[in-house]
């Protein structure tokens, strides 16, 4: 089961099919966070932090069996790493915005 916040960007992760790739999976991450442009950053930073969180869960599967499997060696250094560096981004952005917006209101004051 794919869990992410509701939103309609995350349809592309909850309506995977339980049987999909770590490759599908981690596209459709990629969609979704492509498709939050325009959303709230607090919702961007939630997205992320739960993308990131099943980032890791597959980066640590996929460290226990790389030994046997050099594909998902591959995988792991070619894509899932270039995903987490693009979630991290994405959350340090929407950060920053919230910090900008905070400052705003103090200097409102």
């Amino acid at each position: 089961m794919h869990i992410v916040p509701t939103h309609p960007a995350h349809d592309h992760v909850t309506n995977l099919t339980p049987d999909a790739s770590l490759e599908e999976e981690i596209m459709a991450m990629v969609v979704s966070l492509r498709e939050l442009e325009d959303a709230m950053p607090d919702v961007i930073m939630s997205t992320c932090m739960g993308y990131m969180a099943r980032c890791t869960e597959i980066h640590l599967q996929i460290i226990r069996v790389e030994g046997s499997n050099r594909r998902l060696k591959t995988f792991r250094v070619t894509q899932l790493s270039k995903v987490m560096e693009l979630i991290e981004f994405e959350f340090k952005g929407a950060s920053r915005l919230i910090e900008v917006r905070r400052q705003d209101v103090e200097l409102s004051r």
